[in-house]
């Protein structure tokens, strides 16, 4: 057979094959991301959780699960986040999401893959403590300071503002935001040190309170909720050795008050058990 021909004859597979790896490159999804394209029922409630490879959002995820939500788990690295992995592979209403939420162009690609899709429930559950020593009197160490603030400040603002159209077109319209107790005046001045969390924790909760003034009128209820003293990695972190409750537990309690918020609760700071922190 002349070699022209021949290539006549495969030239459409590998023009095929060309797209299909164009396709794959130019959506930022591995093939494991693909695998995991889930089959969301439409008569569910769902949820956006960011930090769901481990400690808290990992359980939200667990209990989100069992009561039959859909659920988008993303994190940033996903192919080494085993146990949500193995989570999903037994329920198909889980999505696994790549999610740096101090990417711009992640969090907009995300927001854009899930246009027109509502989301009943926002749950920004991903922060980090940071190294107590870089934040310590005497020891500042300011790169450390942009790093813990871009995550636990500008992280659920960023997050928060791409996904306002989806909440707002869900039947519940809720964005939670986990903690914030660290960043009050009543709580965050008991003690010394760990300034770089507390400052990031008071600038979290300025920026969803003026995120709740500016959609007052649209029936979104934003609610910063204190998880309370969780054994998990960020707890660790924060050199605290006394009493602690599980993520389970924790996980429990706060689904409960989710499900229980009023339009009342509205820009507030409470506690998992519904007790109200005064700012």
């Amino acid at each position: 057979m002349p070699e022209s021909r021949r290539y006549m004859m495969v030239r459409p597979f590998l023009c095929m094959a060309l797209l299909l790896l164009m396709m794959t490159l130019g959506t930022g999804c591995s093939v494991l991301d693909d695998r995991r394209a889930a089959s969301f029922d439409g008569d569910a409630p769902t949820i956006l959780i960011t930090g769901s490879n481990r400690g808290l959002g990992l359980e939200f995820t667990r209990q989100y699960a069992a009561k039959g939500w859909n659920i988008i788990a993303s994190c940033r690295n996903p192919s080494k986040a085993d146990a949500l992995q193995e989570l999903a592979d037994s329920n198909e209403q889980i999505a696994i999401e790549t999610l740096d939420i101090t990417s711009d162009e992640q969090v907009n690609a995300l927001a854009k893959r899930y246009a027109g899709q509502p989301i009943d429930v926002l749950l920004n559950n991903a922060g980090i403590y940071g190294t107590l020593e870089k934040q310590t009197l005497g020891s500042f160490d300011f790169e450390e300071a942009k790093r813990v603030f871009d995550i636990n400040s500008l992280g659920s603002l960023r997050v928060s503002a791409a996904f306002v159209d989806n909440v707002l077109a869900s039947e519940q319209k809720k964005i939670i935001s986990l903690g914030g107790g660290m960043g009050t005046q009543s709580i965050g001045r008991l003690f010394g040190g760990h300034y770089f969390m507390k400052m990031s924790k008071s600038a979290h909760l300025m920026a969803m309170g003026v995120m709740q003034t500016d959609l007052k009128d649209t029936g979104i209820n934003i609610v910063m909720i204190s998880p309370g003293r969780v054994d998990t990695q960020l707890m660790r972190d924060s050199g605290w050795t006394g009493p602690s409750i599980s993520a389970e537990e924790s996980a429990r309690h706060v689904i409960e008050r989710i499900g229980l918020l009023e339009p009342k609760h509205n820009g507030r700071l409470i506690m998992y058990n519904g007790t109200q922190i005064p700012w």
